[in-house]
């Protein structure tokens, strides 16, 4: 990944770029995904399996089975593919992932805003880093987007090689971003 793939706004410069080496299909959001998909799945067979009858009740059924399927394969999967063309970049101000499935989608995040950056080892030297410690809530509604007008989705970065070297480069940028913000303040 170079800068040419960066948008930058005027002043900034990269610490960091990558990309995820490492992929994985699941995430800690899934612990709350897969059961409420699981659930879904029962309560509708079950009220389907005793309402047949007509041909809305089997229309209705097949639609909410599929979305229902969705929910446990179709997400992660989508996220399996969005991570294969995901770029990361840490600037003297910013954290940035970028990621292409249909069309680009960028999350960014002030790193004077950010909590201490956080890993999740992963096999090897690979791991997912997070900003503070997220709950299993967090990690779903980071799998929906935005739980609120109010609230954007954390900024995560999985999959990331030499997760150790990386997360002391960010530790450092946030201080350093905190202590320009508070020199102009």
């Amino acid at each position: 990944m170079h800068e040419g793939q960066i948008d930058l706004l005027p002043g900034e410069r990269v610490i960091w770029a990558g990309q995820p080496v490492r992929r994985p299909l699941f995430n800690p959001g899934d612990y709350f995904n897969v059961p409420v998909g699981l659930l879904w799945l029962a309560g509708v067979t079950l009220f389907f399996f005793y309402n047949h009858d007509s041909t809305f009740y089997k229309a209705a059924w097949a639609v909410l089975t599929v979305a229902g399927v969705f929910h446990l394969v179709g997400r992660p999967l989508i996220r399996y593919l969005r991570l294969a063309s995901t770029t990361y970049a840490v600037t003297d101000g910013r954290v940035i992932a970028t990621s292409f499935l249909v069309r680009r989608r960028e999350e960014s995040a002030s790193l004077a805003g950010l909590d201490d950056p956080v890993v999740t080892p992963g096999p090897g030297k690979t791991g997912t880093i997070t900003f503070g410690r997220l709950g299993v809530l967090a990690w779903a509604s980071a799998n929906y987007g935005s739980a609120g007008k109010d609230r954007k989705t954390p900024v995560v970065l999985v999959g990331v090689s030499e997760v150790a070297k990386v997360r002391e480069k960010l530790a450092k940028a946030v201080e350093e971003a905190r202590a320009r913000q508070t020199a102009e303040d």
